[in-house]
């Protein structure tokens, strides 16, 4: 009876699984990232783009468009000019990361700043009460329309949630190198007769099960 409690509140027969959560939010934050980035350079867009030349890939009349658009947004003012580079790059590079799972926990800390600060501009000029109370009064599940705050919002519990979890395991770069780093450091262990390495997987969400 005790051990079919343990399985009952553990979920431990679903513990294979649980590679889903942080794998789905992977790809589906890659895509977005990705046109976003793909937005503000204009890239691969321009007449003259040559795969053997990366200094065409970048469409200087979208370059130029999003720098305007970007010093007339709050807090941004005179930045705007090489904040298209700066952030569609970031947003270029994390979608590929997120993709492959490569680096997840550190391309996630400069993601949930941007991200926050998207959701401060998106609230520039509103009272923040106000704000949360269309957010839970609005936009629930009865009403699939969403604002730049909540939209924001969401990317951002996202990405927090990437951060602790990590890439997951299974079909991640970040999996397969800890792993291999991990084997290496046991291996050193054992040749120097020292104590062996914890085996503990940073990848591993369900911990309730381990004795």
């Amino acid at each position: 009876m005790t051990k079919f409690l343990l399985g009952f509140f553990s979920f431990g027969w679903l513990r294979w699984l649980d590679f889903l959560p942080p794998l789905l939010f992977r790809l589906f934050l890659a895509p977005l990232f990705w046109v976003s980035g793909q937005q503000k350079l204009g890239l691969f867009t321009a007449a003259d783009t040559t795969w053997w030349n990366p200094m065409t890939w970048v469409n200087g009349e979208t370059y130029r468009a999003s720098a305007e658009a970007m010093s007339n947004t709050p807090f941004i003012g005179s930045l705007g000019d090489m904040l298209p580079g700066l952030v569609g790059g970031l947003e270029i590079l994390s979608a590929f990361f997120l993709l492959i799972g490569f680096a997840v926990r550190w391309i996630s800390l400069p993601l949930l700043a941007l991200v926050g600060l998207t959701a401060l501009t998106a609230l520039h000029g509103q009272d923040l009460f106000a704000a949360l109370k269309e957010l839970l009064l609005t936009h629930g599940y009865a009403d699939m329309k969403i604002s730049g705050f909540s939209q924001a919002l969401i990317y951002f519990l996202m990405l927090l949630a990437l951060f602790f979890m990590g890439a997951g395991r299974f079909f991640s770069v970040d999996w397969f190198l800890y792993r291999r780093l991990h084997n290496k450091l046991l291996a050193g262990n054992a040749a120097h007769q020292t104590h062996p390495a914890k085996q503990e997987d940073p990848f591993d969400l369900d911990n309730t099960t381990d004795e």
